[in-house]
């Protein structure tokens, strides 16, 4: 629910079948938080999830924001 409320890129927040959209994340992320990587290695797994996994354009900004709101919560 975090990654969705943070991360709106598909536009996906309010739709109750693709509410488990970024679950298959979760691990990745958590595993580099645990390790303490800086905040551009963290955009950069972010940007790659975009582009690799959601067939997205890169957008280094919002993979910056996003990086920035999940140390922000405490993820």
């Amino acid at each position: 629910m975090i990654l969705l409320a943070t991360r709106r890129i598909i536009g996906v927040r309010d739709e109750p079948e693709a509410q488990d959209e970024y679950d298959d994340y979760v691990p990745g992320l958590l595993g580099l938080l645990r390790k303490g990587v800086d905040a551009d290695v963290m955009a950069e797994h972010l940007l790659r999830i975009e582009i690799e996994e959601m067939g997205l354009p890169p957008d280094g900004a919002r993979a910056s924001r996003a990086e920035l709101n999940l140390r922000d919560i405490g993820f």
